[in-house]
């Protein structure tokens, strides 16, 4: 067996999708959500850097506090949105958005027509009918537990 194989097999590094999602989850730690922080993470599908990070929160320069601790009542803006606002659509490579829990029905229309190719979710959401937004629209879904085994 050459070294290169025996190097490949046991190959202690985390998976490029392990690193991204690692750093959705850190990122949903920075929203003052009580009830729920999320957390997404939008890369190149060559993995060659970072294109917008984004985690549910106020407007910049509002007071972090949510208007209900009522599911869906918080007042604050989506992890996906967030990220979106900030990213480069100029960039012509296919993009692929790690997030720490499926995206809402609102979200996963703004996914679509922000021209994302993938998005890898980590939990499920209460309301996971924009599933049928996202594969309708050819947006690869999929989910990091089951991909991981």
């Amino acid at each position: 067996m050459l070294m290169e194989d025996m190097l490949k097999s046991v190959d202690p590094r985390p998976s490029w999708p392990e690193v991204w999602m690692s750093l959705a989850r850190m990122i949903s730690q920075r929203s003052c959500d009580p009830r729920l922080q999320v957390g997404c993470i939008i890369v190149p599908e060559d993995n060659t850097s970072v294109l917008a990070i984004g985690y549910n929160g106020d407007e910049r320069g509002g007071k972090n506090v949510p208007d209900s601790l009522e599911p869906g009542q918080s007042g604050f803006l989506h992890s996906e949105i967030n990220a979106l606002l900030k990213l480069n659509f100029e960039n012509p490579k296919k993009k692929i958005m790690y997030i720490t829990h499926f995206p809402c029905r609102v979200c996963c229309r703004a996914i679509v027509n922000s021209g994302l190719n993938e998005i890898v979710y980590d939990d499920v959401y209460r309301d996971m009918t924009g599933i049928e937004i996202l594969e309708r629209c050819n947006v690869k879904v999929s989910s990091f537990k089951k991909s991981l085994g």
